[in-house]
């Protein structure tokens, strides 16, 4: 059955009232931190043990500080107010006026407000209005010449006696909004003599500087039930280090259904802090949420097992969810760093910083598991040209929302195939154009704290050929191409990877899906060295960047293996293609059994006998099966395959060509509608494992 996943999440801070942490009746303040779809810098949900490093300070009194490393955390959020105000249709009462502070902070971004109205029964038709923010003092884009922009009056369609009208603010505009200021709505004209202005909803980026020392979670898999005793739930804080502050906690619920709306509360209670609760309004298009919230800061300790994490489940559209897991990122109670509000707009590009870069096993480790954006970026012979060969095989055009949605499935690496070929101008040089859309793709996955690789994919229809007679001049254009990547991606950290080549190999030779001939196996060997040393010339980030080369065709043929030559030096990956059992794969059978599980298991012993015991990381960049078995013998298939690599240190990325049924199906994801295969997916992230 498919599903849709959450590809868009916005929270809202709302007025409730309700018991608090000391059992007397509070009113959730306005001062609440809660938040969503948060881009960290580091891997969300990977464990790690807290060490302190020995860069630390004195203060006044002489005693030894901590400095903790930053992060940059991201978020897009949302505050909603309740007005409930009546607006008329006549001059004079056809207007009202908001405090920007109700919704805002300095230094959030603004990006769009929601005006929820109703009528009294009558049909609203067609609406009328306009709307006016308060700016700073000389804003260039005043339309008074002072600190006011009015827009243009504007068109709007209702749902009968309900609409809501969702009101984009331009970028230039954002930059100048006053948080202190006012926001206007105004009723124009409509069917109804009045409207009520039930609710107002603004969107925004906050982002924040935060001292982390690690990350935890706590896996906890109970069930809760809105309007029932099995609403709320306390976790113990015991799984966070002795000695440590928690910094940003995230809350990760799922469900059978589309949530459609999220109402809860999070908080943190202990005999000596009482954090929140605060109250969540979110709404979440899809089965998965994440609730990000920034932990307030707290004068009383944190000791581990005296305190409690605090989640109540108050409504969403199905009465029934789970809270999977909680994720604390901390710091160090003893550190000198404190965490700051990052004022401004978001750049389009966010570089997040990271503390040295993770050697190539390393990475290859906190590989959960990856997926493919395949028949995108790769597309070529389309019948189109520039950027438009991304769409010429029938894909979407690729945007942040797909990325998002691969994320909150539960992915944490994702492979950007990409075909040069048909994009390089004369003397080798890549389309400016086209190494910029590139640019922005990646940035939607590299933004998102994902691991991220690019690499050079259907070349070999074009111009890349492993033969003696072609070497020569394919190696220039392969170190030619391979160095204007690299000057373009140069200051990224280390989740940014390389993979210099996808299946290199004489196309439609007798040879080609065998291992070639030993003579194009030794070529092949020669173009991993010059993909290799061509990044490295660039120096910069891109000496130690992990990079990926791969054998003749990416085969895991015996000879493909036993003849790969991986380049010398720090940071190299080995990759494989390994669609098996074919027969499976294909969709020439629909059975799954024993005999196919014993050719996986034997393949990984053999990577990792020839490979991964001599010190070379391996991933199987490329896998999956065809939309033809039903979907629990795909599901089986994909877990059995991800937990047997994985139990020889493989990490593995699904092969998803955007194609969901037939012979060449291997979708597990609808990029438009962002359904996914939920039965697939399952069957995937239970491999996958934590």
């Amino acid at each position: 059955m498919i599903k849709k996943i959450t590809a868009f999440l916005m929270s809202a801070s709302v007025l409730f009232s309700f018991t608090g942490c000391s059992g007397a009746d509070e009113e959730i303040s306005e001062e609440s931190e809660t938040v969503t779809a948060t881009s960290f810098s580091e891997e969300e949900n990977e464990t790690e043990t807290l060490t302190l490093s020995d860069d630390a300070t004195s203060n006044k009194e002489g005693a030894v500080k901590h400095i903790s490393p930053m992060e940059k955390i991201t978020v897009n959020t949302g505050t909603q107010v309740k007005v409930g105000t009546a607006i008329g249709r006549e001059n004079g009462s056809n207007s009202i006026k908001l405090r920007l502070a109700d919704f805002i902070r300095e230094g959030d971004y603004i990006t769009s407000f929601t005006f929820v109205i109703r009528s009294d029964g009558g049909n609203i038709g067609e609406f009328k209005g306009g709307y006016g923010i308060s700016l700073t003092e000389n804003a260039p884009v005043a339309t008074d010449n002072g600190n006011w922009f009015q827009y243009d009056n504007f068109i709007a369609p209702t749902q009968g006696s309900y609409g809501e009208i969702t009101l984009n603010v331009p970028s230039d505009v954002a930059e100048y909004v006053n948080p202190d200021g006012e926001l206007f709505f105004g009723y124009y004209w409509g069917n109804t003599t009045s409207i009520l202005l039930d609710d107002v909803i603004c969107t925004y980026t906050r982002t924040k500087n935060v001292p982390v020392d690690g990350t935890c979670t706590k896996n906890v898999g109970t069930k809760l039930k809105y309007g029932t005793e099995t609403g709320s739930i306390s976790i113990s804080d015991d799984f966070v280090p002795e000695g440590c502050v928690p910094k940003v906690v995230t809350y990760n619920i799922s469900s059978t259904g589309n949530l459609r709306k999220f109402n809860g509360s999070v908080g943190f209670n202990s005999s000596t802090n009482c954090l929140g609760p605060d109250a969540v309004t979110m709404f979440v298009n899809g089965v998965n949420a994440e609730i990000s919230w920034f932990v307030p800061d707290a004068t009383g300790s944190f000791e581990p097992g005296s305190g409690e994490y605090m989640f109540d489940y108050w409504w969403s559209e199905q009465q029934e969810i789970c809270l999977d897991s909680v994720t604390v990122k901390y710091c160090s109670a003893n550190t000198a760093s404190n965490s700051e509000t990052v004022y401004g707009k978001p750049n389009d590009a966010v570089v997040v910083e990271s503390v040295g870069f993770r050697t190539a096993k390393e990475i290859v480790s906190a590989i959960k598991v990856g997926w493919n954006l395949g028949n995108s970026l790769d597309s070529y012979n389309t019948g189109y040209t520039g950027l438009d060969t991304e769409v010429g095989w029938g894909n979407v055009r690729t945007t942040p929302e797909i990325i998002k949605s691969v994320k909150y499935a539960g992915f944490n690496a994702i492979r950007i195939p990409v075909t040069w070929g048909e994009h390089l101008l004369p003397g080798n040089k890549i389309d400016d154009v086209w190494l910029n859309r590139v640019k922005e793709v990646v940035d939607y996955a590299y933004n998102e704290g994902l691991f991220v690789i690019i690499n050079m994919h259907h070349d070999d229809y074009i111009w890349f050929n492993p033969s003696s007679v072609a070497y020569n001049s394919d190696s220039k254009k392969l170190k030619e191409i391979w160095k204007q990547i690299s000057e373009k991606f140069k200051d990224y950290d280390d989740r940014l990877l390389f993979e210099g080549m996808d299946e290199p190999r004489n196309v439609g030779s007798s040879k080609e899906w065998i291992g070639g001939t030993a003579d194009e196996r030794r070529i092949v060997n020669e173009y991993a060295k010059d993909f290799v040393n061509a990044v490295r010339e660039t120096g910069g980030k891109n000496a130690e960047r992990t990079l990926i080369v791969t054998s003749y065709a990416a085969s895991c043929e015996a000879v493909a293996l036993d003849d790969m030559i991986v380049p010398g030096g720090q940071n190299i990956i080995f990759s494989v293609h390994f669609y098996a059992p074919w027969q499976f794969s294909s969709g020439v059978d629909t059975t799954f059994d024993l005999v196919g599980q014993s050719e996986l298991a034997s393949k990984f012993s053999e990577l990792k006998s020839k490979f991964v015991d001599n010190g070379i990381p391996v991933i199987i960049d490329e896998f999956g099966c065809v939309n033809v078995a039903d979907a629990e013998t795909r599901a089986a298939y994909y877990n059995y395959y991800i937990t047997a690599a994985k139990s020889k240190d493989i990490k593995c990325f699904v092969w998803d060509n955007g194609i969901v049924e037939g012979k060449d199906g291997y979708a597990i994801l609808e990029r438009e509608s962002l359904d996914w295969n939920i039965a697939v997916l399952e069957g995937i992230m239970d491999g996958a494992g934590d």
